[in-house]
């Protein structure tokens, strides 16, 4: 049977509604089929494609890479609540609820927008916290990004693979996430699961993620492996996950269990992993339910993350400005392609240009270390090169509160040489 036979049905594909009717999602399949199934695209069997194609804006959300990267901000109160939490094993399990959390808005199939270089996504959410998130190399694609409030820093680098298998897609999440508690000064380093995109071509496009997450703190020596399942006939073992937070000594002291769809709880355990007697089982986590019917199965948080409405007037390189996506997100599906293709041209003129005058280009808001201080588990700087936040943005004065129209679409200029093009 050959690949382009091959359907790998969605298990709760009849609950798994995005909106569309019959009709729409018939003609969206058949395009599906006639892109994806083409020789063109055989040829990536089995590579890397995270770059290498251009794929048309009707698979695509209204919605980039560097604020699809920002969903893991919907739930700090977790990391507020870890800061101010005593016991060293109470703190570890909400920071392991945290790097859970934003699995909740995992399960959208559709592919974001690739950030244009220097292109940037900035914040303001939860108890004070300033997220900034810059795409700081283009090949390969890699984006850093930097979140701070009182309670906690977090520092992530993000430079994923993939691996094309014709009718899906695995997602190696490649990347050195740090998070940083105030408090007790404690570092946790986070290594995620690999994530796979069933269904490309034929069938209902679905998401499952899969494997170990394993959790560091390099400052107490304690340890946290959290295993996805992955999911089995008929949807059995979709989205549990399971596992522990280990002291020093490797002994088992807090067990996690939950659904990375909906939620995550903790129960203080035995060496065996035995719950306690009369420990109570506490979640600490719960998904917030998702808009019924939302044609792209946005969760609220992405709708806010999208929105230009109450927010301060972002950086003239903010995704919100992009007219590509701004299109999109108003249905105007010619013009997003349009636009779409103008800025991947900009870019490649950016690129000549650069040559033309031997140039290099330097991200504004990180900078590239040579030789950091790794800590143990973390991938070579090879593999994921280390990028720092040199902290200027937060001595910026916030803009004044814009209006939407002022901001969405209008005014995006991410370039090193902006007198090269024409006025978007």
């Amino acid at each position: 049977m050959g690949w382009e036979d091959l359907e790998v049905v969605d298990p709760e594909a009849e609950k798994a509604s995005k909106g569309q009717d019959a009709t729409a999602t018939g003609v969206l399949e058949q395009e599906r089929k006639q892109a994806w199934g083409t020789k063109q695209f055989q040829q990536y069997i089995g590579a890397d494609v995270t770059s290498l194609l251009s794929v048309p804006v009707w698979i695509m959300e209204p919605f980039t890479i560097l604020q699809k990267a920002a969903e893991i901000m919907e739930y700090t109160e977790l990391l507020d609540a870890a800061d101010t939490t005593e016991d060293e094993f109470d703190r570890f399990a909400l920071v392991a609820a945290y790097c859970v959390s934003p699995f909740g808005a995992a399960e959208r199939a559709w592919k974001p927008f690739n950030p244009i270089l220097g292109e940037t996504f900035e914040l303001a959410v939860g108890s004070g916290v300033r997220y900034l998130a810059e795409q700081v190399s283009h090949h390969p694609p890699i984006c850093a990004a930097h979140a701070q409030n009182s309670h906690f820093r977090y520092d992530l680098v993000s430079a994923p693979t993939t691996r094309f298998l014709g009718n899906s897609l695995e997602v190696y999440p490649y990347g050195r996430t740090r998070i940083t508690l105030v408090r007790t000064n404690e570092v946790y380093t986070l290594v995620p699961p690999n994530a796979m995109v069933h269904n490309i071509v034929i069938g209902r496009t679905w998401v499952d993620a899969y494997g170990p997450m394993t959790i560091n703190c390099h400052t107490t020596g304690a340890k946290c492996r959290l295993d996805f399942k992955p999911c089995g006939w008929f949807g059995y073992g979709r989205y549990e996950f399971e596992g522990f937070v280990y002291d020093k000594d490797g002994v088992k002291r807090v067990k996690l269990t939950g659904k990375w769809s909906q939620y995550a709880d903790a129960v203080r355990c035995d060496p065996e992993g035995v719950p306690l007697p009369d420990e109570p089982v506490k979640r600490l986590w719960t998904c917030t339910a998702k808009p019924a019917g939302d044609y792209y199965s946005f969760t609220t948080f992405a709708h806010k993350l999208n929105s230009s409405e109450g927010i301060r007037a972002p950086l003239p390189s903010d995704s919100r400005r992009r007219p590509d996506r701004a299109n999109l997100a108003a249905g105007q599906m010619a013009a997003a392609g349009s636009d779409k293709m103008r800025l991947e041209e900009m870019q490649r003129a950016e690129r000549r240009e650069r040559d033309k005058r031997s140039d290099s280009w330097v991200p504004r808001w990180f900078r590239k270390v040579e030789q950091p201080k790794l800590y143990d588990g973390e991938l070579e700087i090879e593999k994921v090169p280390f990028w720092e936040f040199t902290g200027d943005y937060l001595q910026q004065s916030e803009g004044a509160e814009a209006k939407a129209d002022e901001i969405n679409g209008k005014g995006f200029c991410p370039w090193q040489y902006p007198d090269i093009h024409e006025k978007l």
